[in-house]
């Protein structure tokens, strides 16, 4: 496969705006946008890898479509006393201020078609939270896109939630890979999640459970999502890391055997929680506030408040196990959870040494298009996760490399399959955006 550049990435990414209508610049200042944040991402400032989000907006109409309604954390962009070209040496500067979790470069061209920064936006915050699936609603983003410099050598381009596309190091990535969301792995998954969502609806009883047909699918998306954010959680460390879902000890050599079900118990409770909370809210919008009548009942809006109240809590908890969870990905090797989340050692070494005698890499999430798997164009964590999953067929292992992409392997169809580039975070990608 031929090598790629921004340039490649600034041709994908104009004509994804182009399709979606809009007026994009010119593909020489996208180019220029795009290998001035590559080379940034190559630098480090106080012994710190690089990061930091921009967004295109027109400096005379920063805010043509404003809503209706403008919400008190809505973003804002604050303008530069004096605006700086955009170079690599002020982006490198500004990095260190501009943290992409919370702020974002407003970026535009002037009269000569020179790319200048010219201010800052606040507010990020929200975005980024929903990104990584700690919010459950999506912000709108200012401008036209978004890129940012996400590691080493790996910028992406946005429109809001929608991923244009990326380069990483020298391949362009138009996609992400729905592996989580279906194909060999979302199955093995499925088993645990069925457990799960029998595990609910035996808690708040079946008449509550079928007032909404949505329930079992939200279940299914809360258990995935939970299992992303200890991946993402790795991810923002940098350094790699693995996690092995198997409930077979053989061929594992655990260095810190700890037994750890807060996460699991706290997932079960925040969802038996939102069920009865929205059993409550839509009992009093039904019988009471949609028939105008003034006053309900007090212990039905007690229940409701205390149940909004523990809710919250729970989904507090949740986000600390799931934190507490992804730290453990620092020491080396692998975090080795059970089918139902529960951790049962870290640090954990994979002592298989057989060579599987079919790998392949997955072209698409059913697996059913692919390629030779080369086992030498792996790392460490890779050839001994492709070894245990070939050997251990019930299992399913995830991996994150150092520069950034997130992997899944798991035994298919007689044979172990890896897929690259798996989708973690709440983007849709541009492509398949119409069938999403």
């Amino acid at each position: 496969m031929a090598a790629s550049f921004p340039e490649d990435l600034a041709t994908h990414v104009r004509a994804q705006l182009v399709d979606r209508k809009e007026r994009p610049p010119a593909l020489k200042v996208l180019t220029q946008l795009f290998e001035t944040m590559y080379f940034a991402s190559l630098k480090q400032e106080e012994a710190q890898p690089i990061s930091c989000r921009i967004a295109f907006v027109r400096r005379k109409n920063p805010d043509p479509k404003p809503p209706k309604r403008i919400v008190a954390d809505r973003w804002q962009v604050s303008p530069l006393a004096e605006d700086l070209p955009l170079t690599v040496r002020n982006l490198v500067k500004l990095s260190t201020a501009v943290d992409p979790w919370g702020s974002t470069l407003a970026v535009d061209v002037d009269d000569d078609s020179r790319l200048r920064i010219w201010g800052l936006i606040d507010q990020s915050v929200h975005y980024s939270t929903y990104v990584a699936k700690e919010a459950s609603s999506a912000p709108e983003m200012p401008g036209m896109f978004q890129a940012v410099i996400q590691a080493t050598g790996e910028i992406a381009a946005y429109r809001s939630t929608l991923l244009l596309g990326s380069l990483k190091q020298d391949t362009l990535v138009k996609s992400q890979l729905r592996a989580l969301q279906a194909g060999p792995v979302h199955t093995k998954l499925m088993k645990s999640v069925r457990l799960f969502q029998r595990r609910v609806q035996k808690e708040v009883g079946n008449e509550l459970y079928r007032e909404r047909d949505h329930w079992p699918g939200s279940l299914e998306q809360n258990w995935i999502s939970t299992l992303c954010r200890i991946l993402i959680g790795i991810h923002k460390y940098q350094h790699g890391g693995a996690i092995l879902i198997s409930d077979s000890a053989t061929g594992l050599n655990p260095k810190y055997s700890l037994s750890y079900s807060r996460l699991a118990e706290a997932l079960f409770r925040s969802s038996v929680l939102s069920i009865r909370h929205t059993a409550y809210s839509d009992t009093i919008h039904r019988k009471y506030l949609d028939k105008g009548l003034e006053e309900i009942p007090t212990d039905l809006y007690l229940s409701e408040s205390v149940d909004g109240t523990e809710l919250n809590d729970t989904n507090d908890e949740l986000t600390g196990c799931v934190r507490f969870l992804a730290s453990l990905s620092r020491v080396d090797g692998l975090i080795w959870l059970n089918s139902n989340l529960h951790l049962k050692a870290f640090g954990v070494e994979i002592t298989i040494r057989d060579e599987p005698s079919k790998a392949v890499v997955a072209r698409n999430p059913q697996g059913t298009e692919v390629k030779k798997l080369n086992m030498n164009h792996y790392g460490t964590r890779h050839r001994s996760m492709l070894r245990y999953c070939a050997a251990n067929p019930d299992s399913v292992g995830f991996v994150v490399s150092q520069d950034g992409d997130v992997r899944a392997i798991t035994h298919a169809n007689g044979r172990v399959v890896l897929w690259d580039n798996i989708r973690i975070q709440s983007l849709v990608n541009a492509r398949a955006r119409r069938s999403e």
